[in-house]
């Protein structure tokens, strides 16, 4: 190829480049993009307030079983030790 050939292909692929179609296209595209992160962000937020005030519901919910059953929650405490106990121990 020649170098004239070579300047004339770089020309039209600058041109090409810089179309007003393809930079509207790409604003568009970059507009949308911001919108998704946008709305993303805004959903893991809604997830994370949601899931405190689970957290707090349930922690709540179990302090009040333990007032009203202490036996019961030391019995459940224990059991689950000593399951969790035998499923650890290492067996030789």
């Amino acid at each position: 190829m020649t170098a004239k050939a070579e300047t004339k292909q770089f020309s039209d692929a600058k041109s090409a480049t810089s179309d007003p179609g393809a930079d509207r296209l790409a604003d568009r595209a970059k507009e949308q993009a911001a919108q998704t992160v946008q709305k993303a962000q805004e959903n893991l937020e809604a997830g994370i307030d949601y899931s405190k005030g689970e957290i707090e519901r349930l922690a709540s919910q179990s302090q009040d079983f333990i007032k009203k059953n202490p036996g019961l929650a030391v019995a459940g405490a224990l059991g689950a030790g000593i399951l969790l106990g035998l499923a650890l121990r290492k067996r030789y």
